[in-house]
């Protein structure tokens, strides 16, 4: 699935431009992974994309489809085909793994499909194998709550194939877990995906994996482009100059906070 983000610009009401001008398309079946320091614009793009937000200028298009302007109607059928896994695994915790996974059937087939207890057959036959892709059909009747992180994080993986989506939209899907556990969820969200035919669009700040598993790396700096490029083509220099840059400013505009507010009052 093509998506394609042109001149995207994002200004929330406090005057804070997010996203300034920014564009770049992901081809499909490739995998994408975002690098940038805090407040570059990463969430507001996924927020953009997942219309949590509206951009404030620009155009967002999946498939073809203008998802800036089109009807709600319009909009369903597309958004049953992005799948997502965020850094908040987003899971009923009093209900059961299954159930969990289940819920994945919402967006396609209502919530009478999505339940356990009105599941069809076949339902709960997929959601069973979903389970089992992800190596936890064994906890399949646990409470989601009784989970470590790690297990939660794949529990959210087979809940968004239940979705059968084309695309998948990750954000910042490893940053709450504890390095082997991040590593061992990224290796299985990127075999899953890559079994599928999926198109990937993922958040990262850890640059060794977004390096071990991107094969296009796009860093973001204030809301625009720093550099995009197959990951081998990725230097050393290029990491530390998307960072530092970021680092430096925030530098400067907390001295500034600090003279602003130590400042004597005139007479």
């Amino acid at each position: 699935m093509q998506l394609s983000i042109d001149t995207i610009t994002k200004v929330y009401p406090d005057g804070t431009r997010a996203l300034d001008g920014l564009s770049f398309d992901v081809s499909p079946g490739e995998g994408v992974v975002i690098l940038g320091h805090n407040g570059c614009g990463k969430s507001t793009l996924m927020k953009c994309l997942t219309g949590l937000e509206r951009p404030t200028s620009g155009r967002l298009s999946l498939a073809g489809v203008d998802l800036t302007s089109a009807s709600r109607h319009e909009l369903r059928p597309l958004r049953q085909r992005i799948g997502c896994v965020f850094q908040k695994f987003n899971m009923v915790g009093n209900l059961s793994v299954l159930q969990n996974v289940l819920f994945g059937l919402m967006g396609r087939r209502g919530i009478l499909a999505s339940h356990a207890l009105t599941a069809s057959r076949q339902s709960r036959q997929a959601a069973m194998e979903a389970l089992e892709r992800v190596g936890l059909a064994h906890l399949a009747a646990r409470r989601t709550d009784t989970l470590s992180g790690g297990q939660q994080q794949r529990v959210a993986i087979a809940r968004m194939l239940m979705q059968d989506a084309e695309i998948v939209l990750a954000d910042e899907p490893v940053a709450s877990l504890d390095p082997r556990a991040g590593r061992e969820v990224m290796e299985l969200l990127w075999s899953v995906v890559r079994e599928r035919g999926m198109t990937v669009l993922c958040v990262l700040h850890q640059v060794e994996l977004a390096r071990e598993y991107g094969e296009r790396l796009i860093g973001l700096h204030s809301g625009q482009l720093a550099f995009d490029s197959p990951a081998a083509q990725i230097s050393d220099a290029d990491i530390t100059a998307l960072y530092q840059t970021d680092i430096t400013q925030e530098a400067a505009i907390d001295e500034r906070v600090i003279v602003s507010t130590q400042r004597p009052a005139q007479a």
